[in-house]
């Protein structure tokens, strides 16, 4: 392992060294042979070959698929915890952010009523069943969440006790519900992503609420997915209407939106306004071709299914060893959208992506089957040139301040 196991001066030493190391071949390569692209700064540079140090090499990922089921996959998750990706604190200039608790009540645990996704639809039922029993027993499930607001926003001179809560601020209050990404395995408390929800809210001019799910490998699929089911039903019962909310997310973050929909269309439920998706993960089983065409410019490993830490392998069933039924699984429309034969009934969806990114063919075909099985054309597909995947955490790009820019349009188009 290349980062700490400890968190004691060595192991901050390690970790230093780690980033260090990536920082100065960055910049020897970018003075020396000039930039791999020109439309991307130093800086732009810097942050994208850390990331690719980071999960290309913060695990090994040599090993074998036979070795899956001998690995220590609590001890990884405490290890993916205690190196997870640095924050940028959030500056009281640009937002302000105030976590809360959302006890999961044996009212909203609801059964899920959706038998045609076969396994998947078991696993939900049963992590329902368990979450309505701790309820009725006085031991509640909870998961934090995040609320925040942009201070160049209309709530800028609000109270932030009155603004920051969980409620709404008049009966037909907007908000975005937005899921993180991460692969199902970063991202805790949602601290990567405090800049990304500051400019949505600031574009949007609502506030941001983000459930920070359980994350892999600790808690595999569909903990994740039902957790944002369970904060949905949660904010509906503070008082929100489904008309009122729109749902975001990025990467990982996108696939659990599409997972939502799909979930509150088939169990009749009332959809949100609209939904917004940067670099949605929408096929786990990584198919497209851009996997291999895109290597050389996204931050993203293209790593096999056979490697026991790739993502789809720790989210899914970390420590199971991948076979066909395995990938027969992960082809679920609730755990890959793209295999859906039936995507109809989507609210209005804006879909951003790089050009340069490894996910880029398969959210171009899932967009196409969404605007094949909806005629209404709810799909609008934007191509942001030389981006790597969920380029918007590059916040500092013009083209993340396009995307943040669109966000917001669409969002107030769809009012």
């Amino acid at each position: 392992l290349r980062l700490k196991t400890k968190d004691n001066i060595i192991g901050r030493i390690q970790n230093i060294w780690f980033i260090a190391s990536g920082v100065l071949a960055t910049l020897f390569n970018y003075y020396w042979h000039g930039p791999e692209v020109h439309a991307w700064d130093l800086r732009f540079h810097i942050i994208r070959n850390i990331l690719r140090q980071y999960f290309a090499k913060s695990l090994p990922h040599m090993m074998s698929n036979d070795t899956a089921p001998t690995i220590d996959f609590e001890f990884i998750a405490d290890y993916i915890a205690m190196n997870n990706l640095p924050n940028r604190p959030l500056q009281s200039s640009i937002g302000y952010n105030q976590e809360h608790n959302i006890e999961f009540n044996s009212k909203n645990c609801v059964e899920y009523n959706v038998p045609h996704y076969g396994l998947s639809s078991d696993k939900l039922n049963q992590m329902a069943e368990l979450d309505k029993q701790l309820a009725q027993t006085g031991h509640p499930r909870s998961i934090s969440c995040q609320v925040l607001v942009s201070t160049q926003s209309e709530f800028a001179n609000c109270d932030p006790n009155c603004v920051l809560g969980m409620g709404p601020l008049d009966p037909d209050e907007r908000i975005v519900l937005y899921f993180h990404g991460g692969a199902y395995c970063v991202g805790e408390r949602s601290l990567t992503h405090m800049h990304v929800f500051a400019h949505i809210s600031r574009t949007t001019g609502l506030r941001v609420f983000s459930p920070n799910y359980r994350l892999a490998p600790r808690h595999g699929f569909p903990s994740q997915l039902h957790d944002c089911f369970m904060a949905y039903k949660h904010v509906l019962s503070r008082g929100f209407k489904p008309q009122n909310i729109v749902l975001a997310g990025d990467s990982a973050g996108g696939a659990l939106v599409v997972g939502m929909l799909l979930l509150l269309r088939d169990m009749k439920c009332t959809s949100p306004s609209a939904a917004v998706l940067v670099s949605p993960w929408v096929d786990a089983t990584c198919s497209g071709d851009s996997w291999t065409r895109n290597q050389h410019y996204d931050y993203l490993p293209a790593l096999p299914l056979t490697d026991p830490f790739h993502p789809t392998r720790m989210f899914y069933d970390a420590g199971r060893k991948f076979s066909p039924a395995m990938l027969k699984e992960l082809q679920c429309p609730l755990v890959s959208p793209v295999f859906g034969t039936d995507l109809k009934g989507m609210p209005p969806m804006l879909v951003q992506m790089g050009r340069n990114e490894l996910l880029h063919d398969d959210i171009e075909k899932f967009v196409t089957k969404v605007k094949h099985d909806n005629k209404n054309g709810c799909v609008r597909l934007e191509t942001y040139e030389h981006m790597p995947h969920v380029f918007v955490l590059f916040d500092f790009a013009d083209a993340a301040q396009k995307a943040f820019s669109s966000i917001g349009s669409f969002v107030r188009e769809h009012n």
